[in-house]
């Protein structure tokens, strides 16, 4: 009897040790996936990341292209700009010579009035 006793503990705690290792294995296996879920989300999360970052560089470099390029079309604009500014400056000495010419010096000051 004491031996049957003995065998029946001895199987009764192997399937309560085998039940609580097979808890256990689950609930690891359970763990394992939630983890490579996270890990998963993580890797396309940098792959995310690192395509935002290109693109920002391209963009970068574009915008660098377009500041350089302003850069040096602003002063070509500018001396454009004072060309005409004397252009205009002796067209109105030439407009001004030109309304003399046909009203007389005077006459301007008089249609002012």
């Amino acid at each position: 009897m004491k031996k049957i006793l003995y065998f029946l503990m001895f199987v009764f705690s192997t399937s309560v040790w085998a039940g609580g290792a097979e808890d256990n294995l689950l609930s690891i296996q359970s763990g394992y996936r939630a983890l490579l879920q996270k890990q998963n989300n993580l890797d396309g999360k940098i792959i995310g990341m690192q395509s935002d970052l290109e693109d920002a560089r391209r963009r970068l470099q574009a915008a660098q292209a377009d500041i350089a390029r302003l850069e040096a079309e602003i002063p070509a604009a500018m001396a454009q700009k004072a060309r005409q500014a004397e252009e205009m400056r002796q067209i109105g000495v030439r407009l001004d010579h030109a309304w003399n010419a046909v009203y007389g010096a005077g006459e301007r000051k008089r249609r002012g009035n």
